[in-house]
């Protein structure tokens, strides 16, 4: 699954997290050397558990192929879990070296299958569809106006076991670099390129950093076109957000069940959209919680009949649901950030 997350979450990760651990308001670090953070953002995480679900929404699949033909069914509930934790392995004030990793899982369950049901509702009910990620992320400022990032991330994607891994079948890579201007301590912009798989098979795609602080409640946090966020700051312990945010996955399938096993290897390519609107609040010092709940809209969800093909296999339409998801995650302490100063 992509929680992580991102032009998707994987693209916001490169310009947000590389500052974990480290983005203290008016430090003289900040006055010193540029990064992509402004003063009135939430505070950098260390570790995030989250989880997502949206209940009962409707799928029709069509097929070209004979054997496959056309189906129709009822998503009783789509569950997604994920686990991301960050460390610094280099914190300077002018570089940073950030090693991350996340483990997400999402399952369908679907209403009332039966032996003849569609092959495909039958194969990925309650199948555990897996991410397993490693990664680096290196921020360096150039000066007190000038910052670049380089990210690289491994992940394993796909419906994998312990007994039948095989790390060659289901790696993927990804590969980002932006650069960037901050203005003031309120104003950041930047530009970056993202070679991944934002949309399903492996792209190049571009991103444009947005972010501004208006005055100590308002801002604007956003990497277009992949996400939008309007913030209110309540308080220091209260934020609110709404926006819109852009999600995709490629699953890599060894289909050993129902008719899919004449084909082998697939892939199960997804894009979609969320509007959304969030609130995160501190719990006690360096833990903090969010609620997130919105309206999810498929853009494309389709198999592909082998890994980076473009000839679909399957093509399916998705209705729309909202959904409602919850994290828990921990930040800096107060006192390590008043030790910056």
């Amino acid at each position: 699954m992509k929680i992580h997350k991102p032009l998707l979450l994987l693209l916001a990760v490169v310009f947000f997290f590389p500052d974990v651990w480290a983005q203290a308001p008016e430090t003289e670090a900040i006055d010193i050397f540029a990064s992509p953070g402004v003063r009135g953002m939430g505070k950098p995480r260390g570790v995030v558990i989250s989880y997502e679900r949206l209940p009962n929404f409707s799928i029709e699949s069509e097929s070209d192929d004979p054997r496959l033909g056309n189906g129709e069914g009822q998503i009783r509930r789509h569950n997604k879990f994920s686990v991301i934790a960050l460390a610094p392995l280099i914190n300077k004030p002018q570089t940073k070296l950030i090693m991350g990793f996340n483990y997400d899982l999402e399952e369908f369950n679907f209403k009332g299958l039966t032996e003849s049901s569609y092959s495909l509702y039958r194969y990925l009910e309650d199948k555990n569809l897996k991410s397993i990620g490693l990664q680096l992320a290196y921020l360096h400022s150039l000066n007190e106006r000038n910052f670049y990032l380089i990210r690289v991330k491994g992940e394993l994607n796909g419906d994998y076991t312990r007994d039948n891994i095989n790390i060659a079948d289901y790696l993927k890579a990804t590969v980002d670099l932006a650069y960037g201007w901050k203005k003031t301590e309120d104003y950041a912009i930047g530009v970056g390129l993202q070679w991944g798989y934002t949309f399903g098979r492996q792209r190049v795609f571009p991103g444009l950093l947005y972010n501004k602080t208006f005055n100590p409640k308002w801002g604007v946090e956003s990497i277009f076109p992949a996400n939008f966020r309007l913030r209110y700051n309540a308080n220091e312990k209260t934020l609110f957000y709404t926006g819109y945010r852009l999600e995709g996955a490629s699953y890599d399938i060894f289909a050993d069940e129902t008719e899919l096993q004449r084909y082998n290897e697939i892939e199960l390519r997804r894009t979609d959209i969320k509007g959304l609107l969030r609130m995160e609040r501190e719990i006690y010092d360096f833990l903090w919680f969010a609620v997130e709940g919105g309206y999810r809209r498929y853009y494309r969800h389709r198999i592909f009949d082998e890994v980076g093909s473009r000839d679909e296999l399957i093509t399916n339409d998705i209705g729309g649901a909202g959904y409602v998801s919850v994290e828990l995650y921990l930040v800096p302490p107060r006192k390590w950030m008043n030790n910056s100063n």
